[in-house]
């Protein structure tokens, strides 16, 4: 039976660089992300699609879903009908993507 050796703590710092450097790379592409699609098993198969608001507008973040007449957002009073009918400040009402898919899956429930 072969062993493999012990990792020197070279071979360890080294690897830390590496991984910090693929989360800074993955930070970085979050940061300019403009959409993100998240199923959501746990609620029937659901597919959350959140949107960043274009920068210009605000820094808002928006969650919807297909659903009856087009569709459903989840705003901060739960899920409005017709995302069309709502106003900029309504859809657009989580500060980030992470608070808008919490708030989303909470409202599924």
């Amino acid at each position: 039976m072969t062993t493999t050796p012990d990792p020197t703590r070279e071979d360890l710092l080294a690897e830390v660089a590496r991984l910090n450097t693929e989360l800074d790379r993955a930070r970085e592409l979050a940061e300019s992300a403009t959409e993100y699609r998240v199923p959501v098993p746990e609620g029937g198969g659901t597919l959350l699609v959140l949107r960043r608001q274009a920068l210009v507008h605000g820094l808002g973040w928006a969650v919807s879903t297909t659903g009856p007449g087009g569709g459903l957002a989840c705003t901060t009073e739960g899920w409005q009908d017709s995302i069309g009918a709502l106003s900029v400040n309504r859809l657009f009402c989580w500060p980030d993507a992470p608070t808008a898919l919490t708030e989303a899956r909470r409202a599924l429930a």
